[in-house]
């Protein structure tokens, strides 16, 4: 590894996006972006817990990225579901911050 590369690695974070969709008992998919750029999804087989929500262990409940630290635009929009009364789309601005994790909670009630 060279220096430069274990330089950007040091100014990277952590950002975890994860939902509660599967509450509503109904296969669904969310789609991200950050910058207008595609990312990854989130499927049904994520795993909602409001007390275990952290990237140390994040197997299962979202989508877990390293990022270059910076201020990014998200969007996540839910697809695959019909059921109603809910939100289904999501937008915002996030900052990752180096050496630590960022937490993005997509909840679908209103």
């Amino acid at each position: 590894m060279s220096c430069e590369e274990s330089k950007d690695d040091s100014e990277k974070g952590q950002l975890l996006f994860y939902t509660n969709s599967a509450l509503i008992n109904c296969p669904f998919k969310i789609e991200l972006s950050l910058n207008g750029d595609k990312i990854g999804s989130i499927d049904a087989s994520s795993i909602y817990s409001d007390t275990n929500c952290n990237c140390e262990d994040s197997s299962g409940i979202g989508l877990l990225l390293n990022l270059k630290e910076g201020t990014f635009n998200y969007s996540a929009n839910e697809v695959g579901c019909t059921a109603t009364n809910r939100i289904n789309s999501w937008t915002g601005t996030v900052n990752v911050t180096k050496d630590s994790c960022t937490v993005v909670f997509l909840n679908i009630y209103p």
